[in-house]
Parts: C-alpha cells; structure tokens; sequence
C-alpha cells in the first residue's frame, strides 16, 4: 500500500453519521464498512479517543479487553492500523486538534496508546457520545472531552468541605455571563487554572458540567421573563442566549417537561406560581437538586 498514510485532526476511516466540531474538538459516530485490508498503516496528528459501539475491535493498545466495553486512547502521533476484524463496525472518535494547546498546555500525558477501563472514563466517553448525539451544549461537550483527557494526567480532584475560592470565581463568572458563548479555556484563562483542572473539579463540588450550569442558569433567566412579562418567546429566547426560540423550547421542554408556552400559562395562575423556576447560587447541591427536581416523573405530572 505504500507509505503510511497521515490523517489530519478529525480525519478516520470510516464514514462519519454525525459530527460535532468544538473549540478544537472534534467528536464524530462513525460507520466502518470496508473489508480489513483497506485500512492502511496510517499516523494521526492528534490525540484521540475511540469508544467502539459495534464490531470486532483490533487495536494496537494489545489483546482485546475480553468482553468488556473497548475505549482506547491514541497519542499524538501515533502510527497503527487499528480496525474491525471483519471490516463492519461502529465507533465514537473523539479528537482533539494538536493545534489548540491551550487545552493541553503541560498535561503529561501517556505516549502509547492504551485500553482505558476505569468506570469513570467509559462513563465520560459514554456521556460525550451522548451529547454529540443529542446536540447538546458545546460547553457541556467540550468540558466532558477535557475531563476525559485529565483522567490521564492528573490524580481525581479531592473533594474539600470548602469550596476553593478559585472555583467560586469560575461560578460567579458563568453566572454573569451565560448569555454569551464562552468555552472552558475563556473561564480557566480569566480565573487562572487549567482548563482540564476546571472541567474536573466543577463536576466534583456541583455534579454537572459548565455546560449544564449555564443551560439552567438561561432557564432560570428564561422563566423569569415568562412569568413577568408578555415578550414574544423568540425574544425571550434570545435575551437568554439561546440561538432562537426552538433552541428555547427544547431545552425547556427537555429541562421542566413543558412549553415556554405552557409554562408561562402556568405560574400566571394560583395554582401554578408555587412552579416558578429558581436557583440558589450559594447552595452548592443547587444545580443537581434543581436537575433532579426538573426530570422528576411526579414534577411532570403535577405541573402538566
């Protein structure tokens, strides 16, 4: 086949069914089709995962992990011929551009590639296929890929009765700002940590991501102005930072189980102002209780 073959940021075999690109990611559900022997000896320019969800894996991480869930990472660089043993599968690539260090910076990471078999790492792997497919908040996204990436270089985070001054900046920051598109590196930059270090400890203290915080927080904004005042929901959409008014209504159909529409029919009545949607920022269980509260099967049935 001749030489090997160089794959720039995000290119794989296979074709591509769904594809976010973000901040330097890129994470893609791919289609693999061909027969064994098309894929080349081949080296990527970037760090990538592959979470595989179909087919017959053959990685040079070694022998397969038997019957367990196959997530690989490749470094940098690497040269291989990974690929399905009879040519047909499915996988999450997960790629992040080598071109984009400020995500990276001084991480240490491994220089082989290597099957990850933590629980936490397939769950974030998991979780950031999930998000690509559903078209979920790119900063939710991007935060996941940077917690996936801090498994490899940097111990858990312990978890103080305190939160860290530092952290309760960040908050304060998403909380002034969640309108606007901000990524993990902008928030990191400001309050002067690593992005990787802000993605894992934000989850740590408040068990969700930057992204999720920020979605809640528009909500929040959100049902403020559906409750008092009579503006077009496109406006309202708008003035809380979602892209138009179905952005809008998805996520908060998604987020409390009703319309814009229906909710703002809601709190207008006795019965339904009790409904009213708030978050306490100084409580640090604020965001996983207000998640909770808002998936919760007897919520929707009260409120419908």
């Amino acid at each position: 086949m001749g030489r090997d073959l160089h794959l720039a940021h995000g290119q794989f075999f296979g074709s591509a069914r769904r594809r976010c690109a973000i901040h330097g990611m890129e994470v893609a559900h791919r289609l693999a089709e061909g027969p064994p022997d098309s894929v080349a000896s081949h080296t990527h320019a970037d760090l990538h995962f592959i979470l595989v969800t179909g087919g017959a894996y053959v990685s040079a991480a070694g022998s397969l992990p038997g019957d367990e869930p196959v997530l690989v990472y490749n470094p940098r660089g690497v040269t291989h011929r990974d690929h399905f043993e009879r040519g047909r599968g499915s996988f999450f690539s997960i790629s992040l551009d080598p071109d984009a260090p400020h995500m990276l910076g001084a991480l240490v990471l491994p220089d082989e590639p290597r099957y990850l078999r933590s629980s936490e790492q397939l769950m974030l792997a998991r979780a950031i296929g999930s998000l690509c497919s559903g078209n979920e908040s790119e900063l939710s996204l991007e935060s996941l890929c940077l917690e996936l990436v801090g498994t490899l270089a940097l111990p858990a985070p312990r978890r103080s009765r305190a939160i860290p001054g530092w952290l309760a900046a960040a908050v304060e920051y998403l909380q002034d700002r969640y309108c606007l598109g901000l990524s993990i590196a902008d928030v990191a930059q400001v309050i002067g940590v690593h992005p990787v270090y802000l993605a894992r400890c934000f989850r740590r203290y408040f068990g969700c991501t930057p992204g999720v915080f920020t979605r809640f927080r528009r909500l929040e904004r959100a049902a403020d102005l559906l409750s008092s005042s009579a503006l077009p929901l496109a406006e309202v959409a708008l003035k809380c930072g979602f892209a138009d008014q179905s952005q809008l209504t998805k996520a908060f159909q998604k987020g409390l189980g009703v319309t814009p529409g229906r909710y703002r029919t809601l709190v207008g009545s006795r019965e339904g102002c009790r409904f009213r949607l708030q978050i306490d920022k100084t409580d640090s269980g604020g965001w996983a209780q207000l998640v909770q509260w808002a998936r919760s099967p007897s919520t929707r049935r009260r409120i419908r």
